[in-house]
């Protein structure tokens, strides 16, 4: 990312800082930019720096990268001289670069799912997934204004938007039968050895036979997938909520879902879920990320199926286009997305923990709609990673340390049909104890709609 920040850049960085603490006029009016001396009088003065990433000339100041150092300057965030405070490096800048996304805008490599690859992000370069750098960030900004005030006797409190960590619980609803033509038949694939084995050949084969038997007895028993009572109660008995997001039926069988909103028993559904004070929300279809037809014909065909307003959308397979989804996405009239994770690493995406606004780079400018970073997705985990439960356990719990050291939105993605104990022993034990982790770590639990108002009414 080569020059300075535009006004609208910056912009978009402090109001982002402003959701961590009211920042008085007084406080604004010191803020000065750029490496010339700091002047006389009260002055808050960030060093800024036109250079283009480098990855060999990043510095690294107690663990955390300055992706645009300024040259000469110390190898600390910041420091007070008299009565002035100087940040020593491009703090701005080096949060823009991965708030906005800009990698992702700039490198338009894709995978076979037409995703940008985890694999060509900074995080993955950086080996810094694991941490919401840009939150570190805005602690250590925080910190030094803090100090200055102090020093020069302005009252200086913060007053974050979250006072506590928040658990965003979601489910993508892509299967709603197991037993289904396409689910036994995808069975016996599996079973001949054309489809991906997930289990052993013993239970690949009780598999398909157990699905042939309900297929052939529709009513011979309650369908795995349609498990929406379990996973409702498991939520609220330890007080949360959750986030479901459902996919249309569009285009090819395996583009999408084998359903349409209009059906009786999910209208019912719908009615269940809000009336619990659960959210439903869109799952976008593959079609959706690049085509407004496509997104406002899904949307409009749940806002008629939901008894409630349908404000919120995660893309399915994760598929994000940037400079065009969320532009459909907000004209569509949808308040946020909760897209923003990789599907192949679990972690920071655009290294951030809260909420925030998508940018447009066409425009240079934020978008009105917000983005719910995504941090864990069931399928990351064991589908990708391939990592056994207590390994998938232990990632879970070093990222649910980082948010709620900075009182940040622990998301997690964990799919209705992700519970065969066949396949994974023990994931429903798993599951359960990522519910127990959060409610025993205070976590509020708050639906994506319920989240996005604390951010859009904060002020």
């Amino acid at each position: 990312m080569k020059g300075w920040l535009t006004k609208s850049q910056k912009q978009f960085i402090l109001e982002h800082l402003g959701q961590h603490t009211e920042l008085p006029q007084e406080i604004l009016d010191a803020f000065s930019f750029g490496t010339q001396s700091a002047p006389s009088d009260l002055c808050i003065q960030f060093h800024t720096s036109e250079d283009p990433l480098d990855l060999d000339h990043i510095l690294w100041i107690d663990k955390i990268p300055v992706l645009y150092p300024v040259r000469d300057q110390a190898d600390r965030f910041y420091s007070i001289q008299g009565k002035n405070l100087i940040f020593h490096h491009d703090l701005l800048k080096s949060a823009f670069h991965m708030l906005s996304g800009y990698e992702e805008f700039k490198i338009k490599s894709l995978d076979s799912y037409g995703r940008f690859p985890y694999q060509d992000s900074i995080q993955s370069k950086l080996g810094i997934t694991g941490k919401p750098i840009v939150n570190y960030y805005f602690e250590h900004i925080l910190d030094g204004i803090e100090e200055f005030c102090r020093i020069n006797k302005i009252p200086f409190e913060r007053f974050p938007v979250f006072r506590r960590p928040v658990f965003m619980l979601s489910h993508d609803i892509d299967l709603v039968s197991e037993f289904g033509f396409f689910g036994t038949g995808f069975r016996f694939k599996q079973l001949l050895g054309l489809a991906p084995a997930t289990m052993s050949r013993k239970n690949h084969f009780l598999r398909a036979f157990e699905a042939l038997f309900h297929f052939l007895n529709p009513f011979s028993g309650k369908d795995p997938y349609w498990n929406f009572e379990g996973l409702m109660d498991w939520a609220e008995d330890r007080g949360f909520r959750g986030t479901y997001f459902f996919l249309e039926r569009e285009g090819g069988r395996n583009d999408n879902s084998r359903y349409h909103f209009h059906w009786k028993k999910f209208r019912r559904l719908f009615r269940e879920l809000d009336s619990r004070g659960h959210e439903v929300g869109i799952h976008g279809t593959i079609q959706s990320a690049t085509s407004q037809a496509s997104m406002d014909r899904s949307v409009q065909n749940l806002r008629e199926a939901s008894p409630s307003p349908v404000e919120g959308i995660r893309q399915h397979y994760l598929k994000f286009t940037p400079g065009i989804t969320g532009q459909i996405q907000q004209n569509a009239g949808l308040v946020y997305d909760a897209t923003m994770g990789f599907a192949e690493h679990e972690g920071f995406r655009h290294s951030y923990c809260w909420p925030f606004r998508q940018y447009d780079f066409e425009l240079d400018r934020s978008l009105d709609i917000w983005e719910i970073p995504l941090i864990v997705m069931d399928t990351t985990l064991f589908n990708y990673r391939k990592l056994d439960l207590s390994s998938s356990q232990a990632t879970i719990e070093k990222l649910l340390t980082e948010v709620v050291k900075f009182n940040g939105v622990f998301s997690l993605l964990w799919h209705n049909n992700f519970f065969d104990e066949r396949e994974f022993p023990g994931i429903t034990k798993l599951y359960t104890s990522i519910l127990d982790l959060c409610h025993e770590q205070n976590l509020e639990g708050l639906t994506g709609k319920k989240i996005v108002d604390r951010m859009r009414f904060a002020k």
